[in-house]
């Protein structure tokens, strides 16, 4: 792996874990053992990082996409993006694109523009996954497919977080509400 993608591996990894705030070129710089002036070669400032980060994960996205329009509409294809999840979980990590809106406020209006779009796709994918699936007949609920988008994207991705304190359980019983906000009984 070049050292660009090992940069953007582990700033992934320490976003997850500490947020965008929550990391420097310093832990980057230990975590892989180069020195800074190596990060600066890729990245000269982390706004620089930021916006790749947030393209890889926008690419990220899409694959995911790709492979959830391969599952059968409906319940399997919401449990499928749920469970894309699954490994954040079972790491004690937060989504890398809420971890990034978390911090927004903060950023540049280059870097906050890239997260605006990384959160826009990400909504925009639950709401096709929700759309298609009522279109399937096997999920029932009321409102936009974009408006209750919003209620599951929250869910799953404040679960992520909630998960990280005992008793760890959150992400499975934010799973089990959503399918019962959606009638899958």
């Amino acid at each position: 792996m070049s050292t660009h993608d090992s940069l953007l591996e582990l700033a992934d990894t320490l976003i997850q874990e500490n947020g965008y705030q929550g990391f420097s070129y310093a832990d980057l710089a230990a975590g892989l053992g180069i020195r800074k002036a190596s990060i600066h070669y890729h990245f000269p400032t982390k706004t620089d990082l930021g916006i790749a980060y947030c393209e890889r994960k926008e690419t990220r996205l899409l694959q995911m996409e790709e492979k959830l329009m391969e599952v059968r509409p409906g319940k399997a294809r919401l449990e499928a993006y749920m469970e894309a999840f699954a490994y954040c979980a079972q790491k004690g990590q937060m989504c890398g694109v809420h971890a990034m809106l978390s911090d927004s406020n903060l950023f540049e209006p280059p870097l906050q523009e890239a997260v605006s779009q990384l959160a826009q796709t990400d909504l925009r994918i639950i709401a096709d996954v929700l759309r298609t699936g009522r279109e399937s007949g096997e999920l029932t609920f009321s409102g936009e497919p974009a408006d209750l988008a919003i209620i599951i994207t929250c869910a799953v991705k404040g679960a992520l977080m909630l998960n990280r304190v005992p008793p760890h359980d959150a992400c499975e019983r934010a799973k089990k509400a959503v399918e019962r906000l959606l009638c899958f009984m």
